[in-house]
């Protein structure tokens, strides 16, 4: 599909008052974004206009009259994110027949409508299309690679890792420089920012470490197993897990592993016909039929044996109960999927969590790395929205393309943290490190500097 012509206009639409519309809002809005929020429903419009800075309209996004009286000609998008794949479709489709220099984009469940690969080249015209089961099974499947750490992320085209490492009072980089600190862990890293009494600092190479600093370091996977074994917490791989609920988010997790991981896979489930399905689809894998809530199940069938707990059911509260309750009878590691109440993320470190996975997150992460740019692979949002961290494709028309790091002033409020070139060679770069057409680039900003970022390699 054609790349729309880039708009000028600061305007996003954005059809849908919910869980997924709000948060979406509230992250384009601090980027500056004119944002006009859709709902039918009263109560969620009223919420949006007070809540947030924002213009509220009560209507349908199928009606011509609502979306013009949106301003849908003028905007650079119409986001369709309400619970209906069909009125996300129909109205995407409305826009993109209407008003085609708007893009548009939808979030999408079924597979019926976009196919396993995800989206059908030039269904109704959209032009971006989401679907939330696959992108949060993508980041668990993500975080069971890289050990269950809460606190490691990866990107597309990178082997780079982004990890957060506390530096604890009393520990010995303590009053030890940026640089002093590379030294003495005798790897290959960068540090990419310092959250420091809640506000987020990019460093320079004679800042001070101080006790409690959150230091977002850089690094490709074995230096970070290298880092984490020098301070205690390399975590292997889980070789067996239990995936708690037979949802179509456990079908899309289940695809993304090979055979042989899913031979080391039992699926509980209290469906009968759904436990059926499963285990004619996954042959490899052990379906077992019952309750999770039922007390004899962690022991007849032998659950603590296993390395992890998944719990990926539709009930946010049962997933919370069942991954605590899993590290008790001795499985080493639970992560607990969140679906409606963001609340719970919280909560997950008093409860011996590993790690609470939010579909609300990764689907709003992946529309704004969409929104953001046709060449940003990758965004991660740490600290409360303080940190942006971007994996760019720098095009041949990027303000960066063909200069050294040295020669590109980001104002002390980001830093280039890892090129990644065309053959895929990834590298912690220096002054002297040229960025070149195609070559992949990691960037931690403050958030206030989006615009000067997106400048500079957008």
């Amino acid at each position: 599909m054609e790349e729309k012509e880039r708009s000028t206009s600061k305007k996003i639409i954005i059809l849908g008052a919910g869980r997924r519309g709000l948060s979406l809002a509230k992250k384009l809005i601090s980027d500056g974004n004119d944002i006009v929020i859709i709902d039918h429903r009263q109560d969620r419009v009223e919420y949006a206009a007070g809540h947030l800075d924002c213009l509220g309209i009560l209507g349908n996004g199928t009606d011509i009259v609502k979306l013009e009286e949106a301003g849908v000609e003028h905007a650079q998008a119409f986001v369709a994110v309400t619970d209906s794949d069909e009125i996300n479709l129909v109205s995407c489709g409305l826009v993109s027949s209407s008003y085609p220099q708007t893009k548009t984009v939808a979030a999408i469940r079924s597979l019926v409508y976009t196919g396993p690969d995800g989206l059908k080249e030039g269904l109704l015209g959209i032009d971006y299309i989401v679907n939330p089961n696959a992108e949060t099974a993508a980041s668990i499947h993500q975080i069971i690679e890289q050990g269950v750490h809460g606190n490691i992320f990866g990107f597309v085209n990178s082997s780079l890792l982004l990890y957060n490492f506390q530096v604890v009072e009393g520990s010995d980089y303590v009053g030890s420089t940026v640089m002093q600190m590379r030294s003495k862990l005798d790897a290959i890293f960068i540090i990419t920012s310092i959250m420091r009494s809640g506000t987020v600092i990019v460093p320079s190479g004679s800042t001070v470490i101080q006790g409690g600093d959150i230091l977002t370091i850089v690094a490709d996977n074995e230096e970070v197993r290298d880092i984490l074994k020098t301070v205690g917490r390399l975590q292997k791989r889980p070789q067996s897990m239990v995936l708690v609920g037979a949802s179509s988010l456990t079908r899309a997790l289940l695809n993304r592993m090979g055979p042989a991981m899913r031979s080391k896979v039992a699926v509980v489930d209290h469906d009968e016909e759904v436990c059926r399905l499963f285990s004619e689809r996954f042959r490899e894998i052990l379906v077992i039929h019952a309750d999770i809530t039922d007390e004899e199940i962690m022991s007849e069938e032998q659950l603590g044996n296993y390395d992890l707990l998944v719990a990926l059911t539709d009930n946010d509260e049962l997933n919370i109960i069942t991954a605590s309750y899993a590290k008790r009878i001795g499985i080493k590691r639970s992560i607990a999927l969140i679906r409606e109440n963001n609340n719970y993320v919280r909560m997950a470190p008093s409860l011996d969590i590993d790690v609470v996975i939010s579909t609300t997150s990764a689907t709003v992460e992946s529309l704004l790395r969409y929104l953001r740019g046709s060449n940003v692979t990758s965004l991660h949002t740490l600290f409360g929205g303080q940190l942006d961290v971007y994996e760019f494709v720098i095009k041949a028309e990027s303000t960066v393309s063909g200069k050294q790091l040295k020669d590109i002033n980001m104002r002390k409020r980001a830093i280039v943290a890892g090129i990644t070139d065309v053959n895929g060679t990834s590298l912690i770069p220096s002054g002297e490190s040229r960025l070149n057409e195609g070559d992949t680039v990691l960037v931690a900003a403050l958030h206030n500097a989006s615009d000067l970022i997106q400048h500079l390699f957008g």
